[in-house]
């Protein structure tokens, strides 16, 4: 496994860093082997961790589209590929280790009692809450959007509450724009659905949506760290 984990851990990064990404040209042949080390890795951790390797093999042939990667399917990956690569320098326990603290506080109980549409609920209104508190503290006396409207306000691409990183190269631009429509897109397409209707969820993806609310959680937290916030609970 170390041999394609590494692979694909040091392609990610590499692309994760590119200035043009995620509008980045690839050859045929590099868009076969990443998919190959993909499937191989699927393959070789399918006894021990069915859940990425499903993953895996699910979100492989989504990852390139005509005009680079799908910079969310990219997210994706990246998050659980390093999450393995962590792990294999020091094992974690079980796959909690993985979930952000603030989505395991409002999520984990549900999801292990098997109301995995409301674990996934809990975990994507949190960000909301955590998003609405940071705009009430940076814009007081004003009204505070809900949503999607408050992910574009507080992560904006052009004036930003929360900055994830420097905004000053291409490079930066691209990873705020793609983490704001990340959040957007979360609040539109996952809290929305579930809030709504009573949808049945499996336990599959139920983590699938806990996992990603994590990755958002935790790049928040970077930003809030770069952004210099000083947060109220």
């Amino acid at each position: 496994m170390n041999e394609h984990l590494n692979f694909l851990y040091n392609w990610f990064s590499e692309i994760d860093c590119h200035p043009q990404f995620p509008n980045i040209q690839f050859s045929q042949p590099t868009i076969l082997t990443v998919k190959q080390e993909l499937k191989q890795l699927s393959q070789d951790i399918g006894q021990t961790d069915s859940f990425h390797s499903k993953e895996f093999m699910r979100l492989k042939d989504r990852l390139f589209n005509p005009f680079g990667v799908n910079p969310a399917v990219h997210g994706m990956i990246f998050g659980y590929i390093t999450s393995l690569f962590e792990k294999q320098k020091q094992p974690f326990n079980d796959i909690w280790d993985y979930i952000h603290p603030k989505i395991q506080k409002v999520s984990k109980g549900q999801y292990l009692s098997g109301f995995y549409a409301d674990a996934a609920e809990n975990a994507f209104k949190e960000i909301n809450a955590r998003t609405k508190r940071i705009y009430a503290n940076a814009c007081p006396n004003t009204p505070i959007p809900d949503g999607a409207a408050a992910m574009t306000k507080v992560y904006s691409s052009n004036n930003p509450i929360v900055e994830f990183c420097d905004r000053h190269t291409e490079s930066g631009q691209n990873t705020q724009l793609g983490f704001m429509k990340m959040a957007e897109g979360a609040m539109i397409a996952l809290r929305n659905p579930v809030a709504h209707e009573n949808l049945n969820m499996s336990q599959d993806d139920a983590m699938r949506q806990l996992m990603f609310a994590s990755m958002i959680m935790y790049k928040i937290d970077e930003g809030v760290i770069h952004s210099g916030i000083t947060e109220q609970e």
